[in-house]
């Protein structure tokens, strides 16, 4: 059963306006938007992104019952097109993938899964991880798994993958979990195919692009004092995150600052009622121009 992450430090860092206009960047199953929507005065108003399709049906539901709130079946990455400029009081980015994406079998997430190797937030739109490494040449392959995964035997992996599938195709998560499992072993509780696994679903759904495109758009729907709350999972993305935020990207941006500099994390209590919130990192900005 998946549970919104650091609910409460969210709520408090996020809402400076109860009569404010919201958006939820990263819907999922609504546990943000409800709190956020419990938060707010009768006058707040919230809107919410998903591209998930799974998603818009419960928020379909959400909306029929709260007249406060609206919901936009589309990625985050085209906020800046959705509502207006220096217009909202605060954004939320919840980034990564959901436990319950994870636990379905069909959408090929997770390597203790066995499913079709899909990956596809959004199964009707691009290609599939199948697809994708049925055709990318090893350099390719290997560029992805170090920069989006940091795996340090990408090398020896993309190799593998690409003798693997002149033999038969990549075709389900057992397949390339146990091409992982034959060029690396397990270290402690860390399964070997989990920085594979996250790079190429982080390839196959472009979310370092969408991630730069919702930071530059939030600098601008935000008004002045508006915040932006980000829950990042790993470091590759929280990286990005803090050096736009602390200006040292080449747009070098001024309109944002840090409102906590060292980055929020889950507490002990709630790391042991939720466990898959130990990695969460939040980072909280404001808009100052």
């Amino acid at each position: 059963m998946h549970e919104a992450v650091m609910v409460d430090e969210v709520l408090e860092n996020l809402i400076i306006d109860r009569e404010g206009m919201y958006i939820d960047c990263t819907f999922g199953l609504g546990g943000h938007s409800i709190r956020i929507l419990q938060t707010l005065s009768s006058g707040g108003i919230l809107k919410a992104l998903d591209k998930d399709p799974e998603s818009a049906k419960i928020a379909e539901n959400l909306s029929s019952h709260d007249k406060r709130f609206s919901f936009f079946n589309s990625s985050f990455g085209k906020l800046s097109d959705l509502v207006n400029r220096e217009s909202i009081s605060g954004v939320l980015l919840d980034l990564g993938i959901s436990s319950n994406q994870l636990e379905d079998s069909s959408r090929g997430f997770s390597f203790q899964k066995t499913g079709p190797l899909d990956m596809r937030i959004n199964q009707s739109e691009g290609i599939t991880a199948s697809q994708w490494l049925s055709k990318a040449n090893k350099s390719e392959i290997e560029d992805v798994l170090w920069k989006l995964g940091e795996e340090r035997a990408s090398r020896k992996i993309a190799k593998l993958i690409c003798n693997n599938r002149e033999k038969e195709p990549i075709n389900s998560t057992e397949d390339l979990s146990e091409i992982v499992k034959r060029c690396k072993s397990r270290r402690g509780k860390r399964h070997p195919a989990t920085n594979v696994f996250r790079a190429i679903r982080m390839k196959i759904n472009n979310e370092i692009f969408e991630l730069k495109a919702v930071l530059e758009s939030t600098a601008k729907v935000l008004k002045e004092g508006g915040r932006l709350i980000v829950i990042s999972f790993h470091s590759i993305e929280d990286r990005i995150v803090k050096r736009f935020l602390l200006g040292k990207d080449l747009d070098k941006q001024k309109e944002l600052r840090l409102v906590i500099k060292k980055p929020l994390k889950p507490t002990k209590e709630e790391l042991k009622r939720n466990p898959r919130s130990r990695s969460a990192i939040l980072r909280v900005a404001e808009k100052v121009a």
